[in-house]
């Protein structure tokens, strides 16, 4: 069989497959952003316990492979009474895995402002609460979109090991087919040009993003 003519049979699958590690992949990285913020304001508050449980949670999920919180909480929290459907645990695990790596992108680019701007903004009557949130927090976004781009193509290929757990995005619908039609080639060749669409168009999105807000 053809390689056009395989694409034309099993195309509707991989579209299937496609949408899927897409769906997972935004909100998973939606997800992350916003954890990975939350992490970095409980870093940053005068609490001394809080931080450094933030501090050890970063060293935990740095330090282990991503396919260890996805087999923890898929396997682990049925047995605390949650059902969670597959898909929804995989993207949590995702979620706690690149949200510590957010966060230390975020703190770094935050040690990249000017202290200056603290007390320029406190000057002018804000709180610590609001100079952060719209003076500083801003700018470590504005200054951390190239590493959080970054961040996210890694969480959109590790959407991959989600096939682990019998979510059907891309990788476990290749496998399927190579196992309905023994030709693992066109299977997995057809994938990998779908994960090079998907991590060039996230680059290119972050590129512009970069280039629409940054400063001249």
């Amino acid at each position: 069989m053809s390689f056009a003519r395989w694409v034309a049979i099993y195309g509707p699958t991989y579209v299937t497959g496609l949408g899927w590690t897409a769906f997972i992949a935004l909100w998973a990285a939606v997800g992350t952003i916003v954890w990975g913020c939350v992490l970095l304001l409980i870093r940053l508050s005068a609490a001394r316990w809080p931080a450094r449980a933030v501090d050890a949670y970063v060293q935990l999920f740095r330090n282990t492979p991503v396919l260890l919180p996805i087999y923890v909480i898929y396997f682990g929290f049925p047995l605390i009474g949650l059902q969670w459907p597959a898909v929804v645990c995989g993207g949590v695990a995702l979620i706690l895995q690149n949200g510590a790596y957010v966060s230390e992108i975020l703190r770094g680019s935050l040690k990249a402002i000017d202290r200056v701007q603290f007390d320029a903004a406190k000057s002018i009557g804000l709180t610590p609460w609001n100079a952060f949130r719209k003076v500083v927090l801003p700018q470590v976004l504005v200054y951390s979109i190239p590493s959080l781009g970054n961040q996210v193509v890694l969480l959109l290929k590790d959407t991959s090991l989600l096939s682990a757990i019998s979510v059907t995005e891309l990788t476990m619908q290749a496998k399927l087919l190579t196992e309905q039609t023994g030709a693992a080639y066109e299977s997995f060749i057809v994938v990998a040009l779908l994960y090079l669409l998907l991590v060039s168009g996230t680059e290119v999105a972050f590129r512009a993003t970069h280039r629409a807000v940054r400063w001249q």
